[in-house]
């Protein structure tokens, strides 16, 4: 089976689904190409070399004045969902010669349009469908619930239709006239044999460029805790003047062993590393990006279901207790079973 993977290059989160998936299709004997570029090129191109990543324009998220901006972001990608046939036409030319069986969208536009031109099936795999395909955390506030409902449309409007609909999500239940298939976490092979061991030296920083504003604060709570915070996700000009923090490059491997070693961490609720932490045991002080509305539903869901685990950031914030309370692990087949579903939906 030959598999054509697109999905969004901005943040680690897509890009860590995409390793995980990916590798799945690999040690079972499927070639895989994947569409992206930026940070998920890196990191893709890295575990399973440059000739199995083909450099695409993907979409991305717009800032104003440091911040996210929700208009910008729409207004600036909206020509992936009313262009996409001309902007498909390069990846076209090199789909039919390289002739996929399949292929996969997480946030990325283009494959949906390909899987109509090469008459082939298309799998949508994402966190975001649970808008839609889910019901919402209790105690959310009316805005974020229009967001949700707006942010579910237009995720959907990258893949309008598909064979098979995918989530990839924790702490969630699905509607009942829902047809998307959920399949809990979707982790990289490595976690089926790594442990939470804090070695009582360090913690892990999993940020962005538009935190900036909480490096002083994390810079404190190390301070205060006497233990090093190693950096991942800003350049290394932002961690420049803080005594306690240190930039740490991209890296698969040393992003791993930092967080299994970690006593906590300070990171951004996205829903991959969620369900990392939530695997391991790890207390997270989490810091959602300002007006990333799926990252503060995350918060919520996190909050609500484990108080003892997660914690939201603040100069002064107590670092969380796990072993207060017992939870079970989460269900973090997510990998096998998403790969059994694409490979029941060829052979039908």
């Amino acid at each position: 089976m030959r598999v054509c993977y697109g999905l969004v290059g901005m943040t680690r989160g897509h890009a860590a689904r995409a390793l995980a998936i990916g590798q799945e299709l690999l040690d079972r004997g499927h070639e895989v190409l994947f569409c992206t570029e930026g940070d998920a090129e890196e990191l893709l191109s890295a575990r399973f070399g440059k000739e199995r990543v083909l450099k695409t324009s993907t979409p991305k998220y717009y800032l104003k004045n440091g911040r996210l901006s929700i208009w910008r972001t729409v207004f600036g990608n909206r020509k992936y969902l009313y262009g996409r046939r001309k902007l498909a036409k390069p990846l076209l030319a090199h789909l039919q010669e390289w002739k996929p069986d399949v292929t996969i969208s997480d946030y990325e536009p283009l494959m949906w349009q390909a899987s109509k031109v090469l008459k082939i099936p298309h799998v949508a795999v994402n966190s975001q469908e649970f808008f839609i395909s889910s019901p919402l955390p209790k105690g959310l506030s009316l805005a974020h619930r229009i967001q949700a409902k707006a942010g579910g449309l237009i995720v959907r409007r990258f893949s309008p239709t598909a064979d098979l609909r995918i989530v990839g999500k924790i702490l969630v239940e699905k509607r009942p006239k829902s047809k998307a298939v959920f399949v809990g976490a979707i982790l990289r092979k490595e976690f089926d044999n790594l442990t939470w061991q804090p070695q009582g030296e360090h913690f892990v920083v999993y940020s962005c460029p538009m935190l900036e504003q909480s490096l002083a604060g994390i810079n404190r709570i190390a301070q205060r805790e006497q233990k090093r915070g190693k950096v991942f996700g800003v350049p290394a000009s932002m961690v420049e003047g803080y005594d306690w923090l240190d930039h740490q490059p991209t890296s698969e491997t040393g992003f791993l062993t930092a967080v299994c070693s970690a006593d906590f961490t300070v990171a951004t609720p996205g829903n991959q590393f969620m369900a990392e932490t939530l695997l391991l045991g790890l207390p997270v002080l989490m810091t959602p990006t300002p007006k990333q509305f799926e990252q503060e539903i995350n918060a919520k869901m996190q909050l609500q279901a484990r108080p003892h685990q997660y914690a939201m950031f603040h100069a002064d914030a107590q670092i969380p207790d796990p072993s207060m309370a017992h939870y079970d692990a989460t269900d973090a087949t997510g990998r096998s079973k998403t790969v059994d579903l694409i490979e029941a939906l060829l052979t039908q």
